[in-house]
């Protein structure tokens, strides 16, 4: 307490002292400098009264509680306050108590100095703290803040708060017309999304720091696409940051990443619904080695399952995964399976032995191209293996199973697609043959999952391209890999038996465009430094891709980003005896009769004698 009282008594004194000073000057002022002798005599005697006022008004303010390099309007307003106060005591102690004769103007002008005075030596101090600068450096790279709100302001005064980080900022990007050519902190609003090219060019500008933690998605990715589009390199503030004592860590700043570009709402998953559905239960996941099942498999384990069964067929990703949820899930159970879904009774003695709650089938080929060439092995795979997995946990008794498919389903092009297509029939068809709730799940593209066109770009880019894109025009719905497994857990616990869900998948991207992005987030220009060059369709592509069929109509669920699209399946007799004749002709390799016949079956119904 000791310790404490001295500093405050050191800074009360030094208030003080700015407080004879301004009632002197105001004295002065008021005579111009010639003051008669009755008022340098009555100035004198009001020494005492003017101290102890001042002293208790500003302690009772709480002048001294504060630390004023943080200070704000409110602590501004609480200096004001406290002069008012001891002005209006004075006045009445000097008029109605003392009943001295003192000019009235003499105290407003002291009062006016001793606030000018007191509260300027603490803006001196705010000032010193926080990094504004007195001059501003010439060294460094040269930054525009996108975002002329508070985490602009903060992260502009940061920067200038640590040049060894060897950034200056130069100015603000803004819409807010109301906020063009003001000055925020010393620095200028100089640009906004229609201008910042030119902006950026002519104030030679190296780094664009993007600090709009509060927009949308939408906004945000709009700004990205527009800074992309210059040379310097751009780096983004995410959308949520702690403040603390007025400050905001740098560190929190990062590269813009290809998914800063789709613009897309987070989605918003129900936790509870969520854990209800996986809490204590056992999970298993086929395909759990590769992008979708993996990350299935780490968020899965948030929930805290009894077991989670790791099922695939490739051991290096199996092991891998498993070592990554020891690190981020030490100590809770789970299990390696090592197992291919064309092996019927391996599945059955799987699914019987473990015995699962709930099912995450996630396995499948997916390149296009390569199932096109090999539509045997798409079809072992992708169908036969769905039915091995389905029917196993229809026997098993497994309470849901949730199928993961493909926008490539809808009116398929492609023997994946086609496949995909058949595999939601399967699902749906078994859904009426026991106890197992069986949904498929629908969506488009992963962003950067492996063997997609993302790492596809970027490796190009790496090699100085040229960057392949098929189509001008192609454009396709793409999502993380993260939203995606949300929307899948929460599908499972919302879906009802033989439903096809679909995930709302935004806006589609043009290709061509994310091409361009890719590049110049690697610091090139597209066409000029790294050359983009068009392949045409693949055999099995399409130039878009589509969510529902036009014969299909979407229903509304309990999440607004999960749709369900109506349509009929087969029985499940007429089916499984369909995909028998399939068999027949995968084992006599006759690869025409087998697309044949898996476009008849991805007719739906129809297709089904």
């Amino acid at each position: 307490m000791v310790q404490r009282a001295f500093p405050v008594l050191l800074l009360l004194l030094a208030d003080l002292f700015w407080v004879n000073l301004g009632w002197a000057a105001g004295l002065w002022l008021r005579f111009e400098g010639a003051v008669p002798s009755i008022y340098r005599a009555t100035w004198v005697d009001l020494l005492w009264p003017v101290n102890l006022v001042h002293g208790g008004a500003f302690v009772v303010a709480g002048y001294y509680w504060r630390i004023w390099k943080y200070a704000d309007a409110r602590d501004m307003l609480r200096l004001v306050s406290g002069e008012a106060v001891a002005t209006a005591a004075l006045w009445g102690i000097i008029y109605h108590l003392l009943r001295f004769s003192y000019p009235r103007s003499a105290i407003l002008i002291a009062a006016m100095l001793t606030l000018l005075l007191t509260g300027g030596t603490r803006m001196l101090a705010k000032l010193a703290g926080s990094g504004e600068p007195w001059f501003r450096a010439r060294n460094g790279s040269r930054v525009l803040v996108v975002g002329a709100g508070e985490a602009g302001r903060m992260v502009a005064r940061e920067l200038n708060r640590h040049p060894e980080l060897g950034a200056v900022p130069v100015g603000f990007a803004d819409d807010d017309r109301r906020k063009r050519g003001m000055l925020i902190g010393g620095l200028r609003v100089l640009a906004d999304r229609a201008n910042l090219e030119q902006v950026v060019t002519e104030r030679r500008i190296g780094q664009i720091i993007i600090a709009m933690p509060s927009a949308t998605p939408q906004v945000t990715s709009e700004w990205t696409r527009v800074a992309a589009r210059t040379r310097a390199r751009v780096r983004l503030l995410p959308g949520v940051y702690e403040l603390l004592d007025g400050r905001i860590d740098l560190a929190a700043l990062r590269d813009v990443r290809p998914e800063d570009f789709l613009g897309r709402e987070p989605a918003v998953i129900d936790l509870e619904e969520a854990a209800g559905n996986l809490h204590d239960r056992v999970v298993l996941v086929t395909g759990a080695g590769g992008s979708i099942g993996s990350e299935l498999c780490r968020q899965v384990s948030r929930f805290g399952p009894r077991l989670l069964v790791l099922l695939g067929n490739e051991e290096n990703q199996l092991h891998e995964l498993a070592a990554d949820l020891d690190l981020e899930h030490p100590g809770q159970p789970r299990q390696i399976v090592l197992a291919d879904i064309r092996d019927r009774e391996r599945m059955d003695w799987v699914l019987s032995s473990y015995g699962p709650a709930v099912v995450f089938h996630a396995a499948a080929h997916k390149h296009v191209p390569l199932l096109e060439n090999n539509p045997e092995e798409a079809v072992k795979n992708n169908l036969f293996g769905t039915r091995n997995v389905a029917l196993a946990a229809l026997a098993a008794g497994v309470r849901g199973f949730v199928y993961v498919s493909s926008d490539k389903a809808v009116r398929p092009s492609s023997v994946m697609g086609a496949t995909k297509r058949v595999g939601e029939l399967i699902v749906q068809s078994l859904n009426r043959e026991g106890g197992t709730v069986f949904v498929a799940v629908r969506f488009g593209n992963v962003l950067g999952s492996r063997g997609s066109v993302l790492p596809l770009f970027q490796r190009q880019v790496a090699r100085g391209g040229p960057v392949t894109v098929t189509d001008p025009e192609a454009t396709r719905y793409f999502m993380t890999v993260e939203e995606a497994c949300q929307l899948l857990l929460q599908a499972a616990a919302i879906g009802h038996g033989g439903q096809v869900l679909i995930l709302d998948m935004g806006t589609p991207v043009r290709i061509l465009e994310l091409a361009e992005n890719v590049i110049r987030l690697a610091g090139k220009e597209p066409g000029a430094d790294i050359p983009i060059q068009f392949i045409g369709l693949r055999p099995g592509e399409k130039v878009h891709e589509e969510l529902l069929t036009a014969w299909e109509e979407v229903g509304a669920t309990s999440h607004d980003r999960i749709f369900v699209a109506q349509q009929e399946a087969p029985p499940w007799s007429a089916l499984d005896r369909e995909l028998g004749r399939l068999e027949a002709l995968v084992r006599a390799g006759d690869g025409p009769a087998i697309r044949e016949t898996l476009f008849r079956l991805a007719a739906g119904k129809e297709g089904v004698s």
